[in-house]
């Protein structure tokens, strides 16, 4: 019998679950059935809702323009980055413009040696400098540091010439030709201008601070400084007029400097020279004193020995130097007016004194630190006889000749062997203690320079000097009204000058004392050469700078063809400066 099973009911099957999905509720996620025996496709689609249709879609719609890109944010972006890249490339064509070597090389000082030695930065001190380009090729040139200003002291002017040598051969890389480099236009290959080693930016370049801008610089110039080297007026002269002929050989401007005269200003003496109108002075590091073909030359009494040495003596002859001596002396010796005015009316005087037409026979006696060159006397001094001996064998018996007497001696006026000579200019004398009754400062024995640079120099320094020490504090304290300052005003300078490290130079820097008297002395001395010029013979010994001036100042033809200077110091003819 077929017994009746009971049916199962909808409710006992397992009911089929339909998703819907509105925004009142969203779609569940799915569920996985563990009873299936295989994994369904629906379990590896992702368990986040299905995006609703009316949702905006990632993906821009069929036929609509995406949005466009904001242009002035890429404009402004690009513009920005062109400036940073700009920027970069002029930092580093700076630094490559600021010195585009492999290498640097100089001198440098030691003690009192000096040694090559090899730098990435420039040296703080004036020098000649080896260079290496990038091109591997050798160069030297001369470096002085903007900051230094001009001139130099006459000491690192004597430095670079002395280093000079050195370098070249250095950078040559072989010994110099002893025969080449006696030559005084000696042409170095390797050499290059200060001016054209920094177009190639091989050294920085200077700013030009000169009021004169609107100018062109000078195409090649010479500079004479006057300097501190040589205490005596004599060598000035003589340096300064064949300087100036020898710019004019070779086509320079001239330039006269008096910053550091110890004397003063150059136009305290003699009437301003003219400056060029069409070009103006050079900066002050192109201007170097060696080599000797450099375009723009300084020429100081610390420099002789390489401008006027034995190349200079070999290349030109003594006619020569004496005729550049004689062009400058034309063209530069023209005392300020009241003393050129002194000089005119005293000669005159003495040459129509007494109704008459005289004669004049002018004497030069130097004595002081500068000694005979003749051996007998070349510790002492020649005998104020012999002068007035040789005077007498020139002008004979006759009456109408006058003796007139210069000298930085001031005891020779009143020497009874000299008797009936006259001074040669009135305007300024120099008195000698036994003439000033009860004075402890006069012109005693004749120029010495260490007797012209302690003049006017304040109280505090010459105890320092008689005390044998630098040291302030074993100075005496000053007085109240010294060098025209109050005993403290000194104190604070010389504790100045302690906590800075600063020392006054009193050769460079006189007190105005000092000044006063230096500019009598050497306004002294020239119109006492200027009265002895207009002698009609003279006498004087060759080793003073002031008898070979006055042979420059009577010219070659009346100096040597008619004899009318002579020498009374041995057998020695006229020369140019000691070197």
């Amino acid at each position: 019998m077929n017994t009746l099973q009971p049916q199962k009911c909808d409710e006992d099957q397992p009911r089929k679950k339909m998703l819907m999905s509105s925004r009142a509720s969203p779609p569940k996620p799915l569920k996985i059935n563990t009873s299936e025996p295989y994994l369904s496709l629906k379990s590896l689609l992702p368990k986040t809702p299905i995006p609703s249709p009316s949702l905006p879609s990632i993906l821009p719609r069929h036929g609509k323009k995406p949005p466009k890109l904001n242009s002035k944010r890429i404009v402004r972006a690009i513009l920005w980055l062109s400036i940073i890249i700009s920027l970069y490339y002029v930092v580093a064509f700076g630094k490559k413009k600021t010195r585009n070597l492999a290498d640097l090389t100089f001198l440098s000082s030691l003690g009192k040696t000096y040694e090559i030695v090899e730098a990435a930065e420039l040296p703080n001190h004036p020098t000649p400098l080896a260079l290496t380009d990038t091109k591997g090729r050798h160069h030297w040139t001369i470096w002085i540091p903007p900051k230094l200003g001009f001139p130099l002291a006459s000491t690192d002017y004597a430095d670079i010439c002395s280093q000079v040598e050195e370098v070249a051969r250095h950078v040559a890389g072989r010994p110099l030709d002893k025969a080449h480099s006696d030559y005084y236009y000696q042409d170095d290959a390797n050499f290059i201008d200060v001016e054209e080693a920094q177009t190639r930016h091989l050294l920085p370049e200077q700013v030009d601070s000169s009021a004169e801008k609107y100018l062109p610089i000078c195409t090649r110039t010479l500079t004479y400084v006057l300097d501190a080297t040589d205490a005596g007026l004599g060598s000035a002269l003589l340096g300064m007029w064949v300087s100036y002929s020898l710019a004019k050989r070779e086509q320079r401007t001239f330039f006269i400097d008096d910053t550091h005269f110890p004397y003063g200003n150059y136009s305290n003496f003699f009437t301003p020279y003219p400056k060029p109108t069409s070009c103006r002075p050079p900066p002050s590091s192109w201007r170097v004193p060696c080599p000797l073909r450099a375009k723009h030359l300084v020429v100081s009494a610390g420099t002789v020995p390489w401008t006027f040495g034995e190349s200079f003596h070999t290349h030109f002859s003594q006619r020569e130097i004496f005729d550049m001596a004689r062009e400058g002396y034309e063209a530069l010796f023209s005392l300020r007016g009241d003393d050129n005015a002194h000089v005119s009316g005293r000669a005159k005087k003495l040459r129509h004194e007494n109704d008459g037409n005289n004669g004049l026979v002018g004497i030069h006696i130097r004595r002081g630190d500068r000694h005979p060159f003749e051996y007998s006397f070349q510790h002492g001094y020649l005998p104020p006889e012999r002068y007035m001996d040789v005077a007498r064998r020139l002008i004979g018996a006759s009456q109408q000749w006058k003796v007139i007497l210069a000298s930085d001696d001031a005891n020779m006026y009143d020497h009874i062997e000299l008797p009936g000579a006259v001074r040669a200019q009135t305007r300024i004398s120099l008195a000698s203690k036994k003439q000033l009754e009860g004075a402890s400062l006069g012109w005693e024995g004749g120029f010495f320079k260490d007797v012209f640079w302690g003049l006017g120099l304040p109280v505090h320094v010459l105890n320092q000097k008689k005390a044998g020490s630098p040291m302030p504090t074993m100075a005496k304290p000053p007085s109240p009204d010294e060098d025209g300052k109050s005993g403290k005003a000194q104190v604070k300078d010389k504790q100045r000058s302690m906590t800075t490290g600063e020392v006054r130079d009193y050769k460079t820097h006189p007190t105005d004392d000092a000044l006063k008297l230096r500019e009598l002395l050497g306004r002294a001395y020239l119109m006492d050469l200027a009265v002895l010029a207009r002698s009609d013979k003279i006498v004087c010994g060759v080793a003073s700078n002031a008898c070979r001036v006055l042979a420059v100042m009577l010219g070659w033809e009346r100096a040597f063809e008619n004899k009318d200077w002579v020498n009374v110091d041995g057998n020695y003819g006229w020369t140019f400066l000691d070197y």
